[in-house]
């Protein structure tokens, strides 16, 4: 009795007959290997509120968007020369693959280094040019520690300390104003009569930034608003995240001054800041929905949504 295959595994085996599509099947060895690091990393970042689970909703949607256009890129087939030079990223690939145990960056530099092999093998160059916006999300989903890489672009062309010495500043006021004798202490401490926290660098709410900028970008860019508006929805997602942080400060400081050490661990550690974190996303999901009702409303008919 023959045992039937189904027509999407057909299909897979006859193109595994194939040398491209057996050079193709290399490529995706080597995302295959990388895979469980990724998703460790994913889940250890999600419960520690870092931004892994926004780089990862960059890449699900710049995947779907190319699966969306599945039936336009049946029809781009890759010319010779870029079909020789996707072979050749996909096998320097295979080759570097032990590397990428070592080091996130050299990780993920090998892993967009095969997706980019696979697609200049498949559908040819043309194909960066004109799906820019899945391939801009991909690249951003694989791209490592996109808060350090900030954090050193901000550091490099701004005057030292400068946002912590803001948000130290402005902490100091607003404990000020209700009542408090907190006192602005070596530009960026924060002290009151049962002690004093300092605002170092993880405190800035840069990361938090980071993290609301790439959101705003996935979310604007999932919901097809205009560039215009993904724009104002990144402005508005920065702003909310440095504007929040200002009374997570004062919180921290009331803590370490009059609740003792439990509080103030529990608010600066995983879980005060995943509370923190909601209460922003709260705000920032009802901002988001105005700009696009507003959107709607103000509309002119004839334009689709």
């Amino acid at each position: 009795m023959s045992r039937k295959i189904a027509p999407s595994a057909g299909i897979w085996l006859r193109r595994l007959q194939t040398s491209h599509g057996r050079i193709v099947a290399l490529g995706l060895v080597v995302v295959a290997c990388y895979l469980p690091l990724w998703l460790t990393k994913l889940v250890v970042g999600a419960l520690h509120g870092s931004g892994s689970i926004f780089m990862a909703a960059a890449l699900g949607l710049g995947l779907y968007r190319l699966w969306q256009q599945r039936s336009e890129l049946a029809t781009l087939e890759a010319n010779e020369s870029d079909r020789m030079l996707g072979y050749f990223l996909i096998v320097v690939s295979l080759l570097l693959l032990p590397l990428g145990f070592t080091t996130l960056w050299m990780q993920r530099l090998i892993w967009l280094q095969s997706f980019a092999g696979i697609a200049l093998s498949t559908w040819g160059a043309s194909v960066f040019g004109r799906y820019p916006i899945p391939v801009f999300l991909i690249g951003l989903g694989l791209f490592p520690e996109p808060t350090a890489v900030g954090m050193t672009l901000w550091k490099t062309f701004t005057p030292p300390q400068m946002l912590e010495r803001l948000m130290a500043w402005s902490g100091t006021l607003g404990l000020q104003a209700m009542g408090q004798p907190a006192v602005l202490a070596d530009a960026v401490s924060i002290a009151l009569p049962g002690g004093a926290v300092r605002v170092d660098w993880g405190c800035s709410g840069f990361d938090m930034a980071t993290m609301m900028a790439i959101a705003s970008l996935v979310v604007g860019l999932a919901l097809r608003e205009p560039m215009t508006k993904v724009v104002l929805m990144v402005a508005i997602g920065i702003a909310l995240a440095l504007i929040a942080n200002i009374p997570r400060i004062m919180l921290l400081a009331l803590s370490e001054a009059y609740w003792g050490k439990a509080a103030f661990e529990f608010w600066h550690g995983p879980w005060g800041g995943q509370i923190f974190a909601g209460i922003m996303f709260t705000i920032y999901y009802y901002v988001v929905i105005g700009i696009r009702k507003w959107r709607i409303n103000h509309r002119p008919s004839s334009d689709p949504l």
